[in-house]
């Protein structure tokens, strides 16, 4: 592998290509010039010849399955800048199956599939606090479906990220707050999820929902924390669930019972 495609994550299906400093692409019906960002940008190898610089459509289509395939790669945000400047029609794209995917009862895979065009969107608009809560809110509930769950740690953290980052733009959302408590106790960081839930019953004026998070304060002191963090045991269930689905049925059996102890 060459030195620019070191950091290429998907080298059987793309490579880089370092466009030379006057390469311009032509955009609209007046064909208006906009220069190439210096940075290795991925071409789908199929549409790309030894030694032969791809066309602007191949740039194009080839950042935006990139991007598609990884949102947090190096460099995404000159790629998604490209796209809003010079490819728009692919942004337009991404937004309509957004909304598709938002209109239907899907399954978790296309629900990651949202959250990664999301998460695209989200670089373009980093203080869009909207975009910051669905990508919250939706990893979390990722990660809380059961056939999810071997992930679920993966998840809750992307999903603690992006409201932490929303909590920075706007300190009394209190939604994300609650989230992020919830998340806390999850990890077993429970100092912290109390708090949360403090900052939470400051910023809410409705009695029914301050009454909700009261209670589940209540509950938390009654029952008392556990000893270790809760992802661990949601993490066994996904481990014992995937063993059943191999038929290793001792095994996951040995695993839950551990749990009931």
């Amino acid at each position: 592998m060459n030195d620019i495609n070191l950091n290429n994550l998907d080298p059987q299906t793309f490579t880089f290509w370092m466009p030379p400093q006057d390469r311009e692409i032509y955009i609209g019906a007046d064909q208006r010039a906009l220069h190439l960002p210096q940075v290795p940008l991925p071409v789908k190898c199929r549409d790309m010849e030894e030694d032969d610089a791809p066309t602007d459509n191949a740039i194009g289509q080839g950042v935006y399955d990139y991007l598609r395939e990884f949102p947090d790669c190096l460099h995404n945000r000159k790629y998604a800048e490209l796209l809003r400047d010079g490819y728009s029609h692919f942004l337009a794209d991404l937004a309509a199956q957004i909304v598709m995917l938002d209109n239907k009862d899907v399954e978790p895979a296309y629900v990651y599939r949202k959250l990664t065009y999301l998460k695209i969107l989200r670089i373009l608009e980093p203080e869009n606090t909207g975009l910051l809560w669905q990508l919250c809110q939706g990893f979390y509930s990722l990660a809380m479906t059961f056939t999810e769950l071997p992930r679920a740690r993966r998840y809750l953290l992307d999903a603690m990220r992006y409201g932490q980052d929303l909590v920075k733009l706007k300190g009394d959302d209190a939604a994300a707050l609650n989230l992020l408590a919830e998340i806390d106790i999850l990890f077993g960081d429970y100092p912290t999820a109390m708090t949360r839930f403090g900052k939470v019953l400051e910023h809410i004026t409705d009695k029914q929902l301050a009454d909700k998070i009261r209670a589940r304060i209540d509950d938390c002191m009654t029952v008392g924390m556990p000893g270790h963090p809760l992802i661990d045991d949601l993490e066994m269930v996904g481990e014992a669930m995937q063993l059943y689905a191999a038929k290793d049925y001792p095994l996951a059996t040995e695993i839950l019972e551990r749990l009931e102890v």
